[in-house]
């Protein structure tokens, strides 16, 4: 129902165009569309902050729960009773605590016993400013000549790798009075994490950048530059563009797999065996890594390398990472249609109030649409 309604909108949209009709909607249709954007974008945001960065990041540093061996105690009593099962007598009896992070409930319940319904949101200024001043320095590189604009963004992370390892420090810390800005890093930490955030980096480029060329040679862009175009593809064609979409995207999600969690599993544990002695973890975690991290007071870095951050990071592991990587993509996925479906039914009702008008007949209020 919902795609039959689209594509006879598509079609309306298009006649208007080809036949130089003029759409004016409605003030309320125009805020109605505003307001469903908002609630969109905050909902997106909130599931894709919360489940798709906090809690990975959690998950990503958890060292697996140690074994709880219980044994029998000596004793020189030698009823035949205690020997009744001589198997259970020798053989300890080993239980296995659930990671905290084993479930996106049971993360939330930890956040929230640390710092209520606002934990879920923690680290979210420094985030944001990480994002800005990326942002700005891509920006500014991007006018030096002869560099790609991918280059400039590499090189952006690279130089605000200090607010990412602050935004990791606080996510994976308890609750600490001070102010974002006081918990950045010292400035020597730079060169501990400049290599792992490149990889990262040239990692998310590459996962980016293959499928767009590849969408770009397969001429999907090319039959949907015009409404007209659109309103004229048939259902075969609609099927091949629909094949080339869902393969690119699977493409995308394969390197995302492949290339860039490996290597945000790498920084964040690097970032993370940054961290303070005065500061504890939330969840438990490792700071030696199995003896991998050598203190600088004995001549060593510090920090763990960065192949020794992902190999230390066990399979269970990468597999509740994966799961949880899922989840969120499922949830995008279900929120993105339940929103699609409302936009449909919007358009649907504004363009039912809409007037059609000839040139230089719109009234002053409503939104001109050719």
């Amino acid at each position: 129902m919902s795609s039959a309604m689209a594509h006879n909108l598509m079609r309306r949209g298009a006649e208007a165009t080809i036949y130089n009709e003029k759409l004016q909607l409605p003030t309320w249709g125009i805020v109605l569309f505003s307001f469903t954007a908002v609630v969109y974008l905050i909902v997106s945001g909130v599931i894709e902050y919360t489940f798709g960065r906090v809690v990975p990041t959690l998950l990503m540093i958890e060292s697996p729960p140690e074994s709880i061996v219980f044994e029998p105690l000596a004793t020189d009593d030698t009823d035949d009773t205690l020997n009744k099962n001589p198997e259970t007598n020798t053989e300890a009896q080993a239980v296995k605590p659930k990671p905290t992070t084993a479930s996106f409930r049971a993360t939330l319940r930890l956040l929230s016993q640390k710092g209520g319904f606002r934990a879920r949101f923690r680290g979210l200024s420094v985030f944001l400013v990480n994002q800005i001043a990326i942002s700005w320095v891509a920006q500014f590189v991007s006018f030096l000549p002869f560099l790609p604009r991918s280059a400039g963004a590499v090189v952006a992370a690279v130089l605000c790798a200090q607010l990412s390892v602050a935004w990791t420090h606080i996510v994976i810390s308890e609750p600490s009075p001070k102010m974002w800005f006081r918990r950045l890093p010292s400035t020597k930490t730079w060169s501990k994490v400049a290599a792992p955030t490149a990889v990262l980096a040239i990692a998310e480029q590459v996962t980016v950048l293959i499928p767009v060329y590849l969408g770009m040679m397969s001429g999907i862009g090319d039959k949907l530059q015009t409404p007209d175009q659109m309103a004229n593809i048939d259902s075969r064609q609609a099927w091949i563009i629909t094949l080339k979409g869902v393969s690119i995207g699977a493409l995308a999600l394969v390197l995302g797999f492949l290339l860039v969690v490996p290597a945000d599993v790498s920084l964040t544990r690097v970032q993370a065996s940054l961290l303070a002695d005065s500061e504890e973890t939330i969840v438990p975690f490792d700071r030696s890594f199995n003896g991998k991290v050598i203190p600088e007071i004995v001549g060593g870095t510090g920090a763990i390398g960065m192949l020794d951050a992902w190999k230390s990071f066990d399979w269970a592991a990468r597999v509740r990472l994966v799961k949880a990587y899922l989840k969120v993509f499922l949830m995008q996925l279900a929120i993105a249609s339940v929103f699609v479906v409302i936009a449909v039914l919007e358009v649907a009702l504004v363009f039912s109030k809409s007037k059609k008008v000839a040139d230089g007949e719109l009234d002053s209020m409503g939104l001109d649409l050719m």
